[in-house]
């Protein structure tokens, strides 16, 4: 009785992660952007800046700093984007469909989550692919470790995509808090300055920025010596710390967004009938 129970939560969400990849799929836009963007981040502007800043003036190599910053910058911005779906279907009725169909609010959220998640994982993977081409290593272990990383980075990310989504029903409101939200996360985590050369009070908000943990990680597992020596004893620079910081944000965002999302889901969808009815009430009395 339990393994159909599973085996049924499975399909649901299965149904809901196979359609926001599909989604993606469709648009050949977003396809091919997310392939040559980052590669032209890297190679080209990366590169060029690298020649400008050589490593014996500014202490290290600017390209290897620059690609880790690009790695997190493009897998957020997919992941936050593939959650607009979330309000694509409210704003053309499909979540309407979708939830009175045999499937709890719970299974969407998590189909949805995976789906961000996936493309994400697809971005950190097309990124990694780069790493050769500016004389970066990378072994086995290596790519697992990023890996891992860009799944927890991915996670946190679509779970906070999520809780936003839900409380939005245009998809332009959308898209306008996801750059007050993404550029503040992505330029106070470090990702292409150093945080030692910010004032200090920017320096105390990076300490509670995700992202900049998320950083910490990917440039420790990529071998990049980017901390000074006088920062290398504190615990916003141990790796073992940075990791717990971003499985936490992972764990939360994920639990987060499902509870929002029930709860947001069942509200938004009553207001809406409520007022269409009412409008069709109306109608009905002129008429």
């Amino acid at each position: 009785m339990f393994n159909k129970y599973v085996i049924k939560e499975w399909q649901a969400i299965n149904i809901i992660w196979q359609r926001e990849l599909l989604l993606f799929w469709r648009n050949k836009l977003k396809v091919l952007t997310s392939i040559f963007l980052p590669f032209i981040l890297v190679l080209i502007f990366g590169q060029g800046i690298s020649s400008m800043l050589p490593s014996d003036i500014i202490g290290f190599d600017f390209a290897h700093f620059f690609y880790s910053g690009v790695l997190v910058l493009s897998v957020v911005v997919a992941v936050f984007d593939s959650t607009i779906s979330l309000v694509w279907d409210r704003e053309f009725g499909f979540m309407r469909e979708i939830l009175v169909a045999p499937i709890s609010k719970t299974e969407i959220a998590i189909g949805k989550m995976l789906g961000a998640i996936s493309r994400g994982l697809i971005q950190g993977i097309l990124i990694l692919m780069v790493a050769p081409f500016l004389h970066i290593s990378l072994s086995v272990s290596t790519i697992g470790l990023c890996l891992l990383f860009i799944i927890l980075i991915s996670t946190g990310m679509a779970g906070l995509g999520i809780m936003v989504s839900s409380q939005i029903s245009r998809m332009e409101t959308f898209s306008l808090i996801m750059q007050f939200i993404v550029a503040p996360l992505v330029f106070l985590s470090g990702a292409f300055f150093p945080i030692e050369k910010i004032p200090q009070w920017m320096q105390i908000i990076s300490h509670y920025n995700p992202l900049f943990y998320a950083l910490n990680g990917l440039r420790y597992i990529l071998g990049g010596k980017f901390i000074p020596p006088e920062y290398t004893h504190l615990i916003f620079y141990n790796f073992g710390f940075s990791l717990f910081i971003v499985f936490a944000f992972a764990l939360v965002c994920f639990v987060g967004a499902i509870l929002v999302f029930n709860k947001i889901s069942i509200l938004s969808m009553l207001v809406k009938i409520i007022e269409e009815n009412e409008e069709n009430n109306t109608q009905n009395t002129h008429s």
